[in-house]
């Protein structure tokens, strides 16, 4: 009779153990469709009229690798702050911006044309399979004092941090390294970019991604 051995296999400590909060690490993000919105991606709480990306973040490597983070990213709430602006929607679109950056390798602070594009989506499919580092957060039960948590992504760390080259496996790209011309514009605004950098007069390459050209 042939056997099979489990003496390789992780304990069940290590298997389970939280990941420790505020670490860094390079993930892959999927999401789940829940079926409502016009593409399908978006799911409806069972309990509001909220509604948020069902999203899976698989680590691509180190000592956590393989291990998955749930994260609901918010995109529609029920609680808006007294300028009327839906607290849960912002949280939510705060944090996208941050994952397109990562990805991308842009700046947070980057106002040029090539920064403003790798912080558009043509839609929320776009964030499917996008490689980015994320920061790890423990989101608690509140109501449950004994509650142990689970892993969140807490933010998306963008290309000046001081560990982002290292942790994509890849030098910063020309947009992530220029320094900033102007403030950074609001993510979901139309304001012009009144100061481009030089390089937006270059022509993109004709195979750039679309969020470049």
């Amino acid at each position: 009779m042939s056997t099979i051995d489990f003496n390789g296999a992780e304990t069940q400590d290590a298997a389970f153990a939280l990941i420790p909060a505020n670490t860094l690490l390079k993930v892959r993000l999927s999401i789940r469709p829940g079926g409502t919105g016009p593409e399908g991606w978006l799911t409806q709480s069972k309990t509001s009229e909220a509604l948020y990306l069902n999203t899976e973040a698989v680590v691509l490597e180190g000592p956590h690798a393989r291990r998955r983070i749930y994260t609901r990213i918010g995109v529609k709430g029920r609680s808006v702050n007294e300028r009327g602006d839906d607290i849960y929607a912002n949280r939510g679109r705060a944090l996208i911006r941050g994952i397109l950056e990562s990805a991308r390798g842009v700046r947070s602070d980057d106002p040029s044309e090539t920064g403003r594009a790798a912080r558009t989506i043509r839609g929320f499919g776009d964030l499917n399979g996008l490689e980015f580092v994320a920061k790890v957060g423990i989101d608690r039960d509140r109501k449950n004092p004994a509650d142990e948590g689970r892993n969140v992504i807490a933010a998306a760390i963008a290309a000046e941090h001081a560990d982002y080259a290292t942790l994509m496996g890849a030098p910063p790209t020309a947009a992530a390294a220029a320094p900033p011309v102007t403030p950074s514009p609001n993510w979901a605004g139309s304001q012009p970019n009144t100061a481009p950098a030089a390089a937006d007069a270059t022509p993109p390459a004709a195979n750039a991604p679309f969020w470049a050209r």
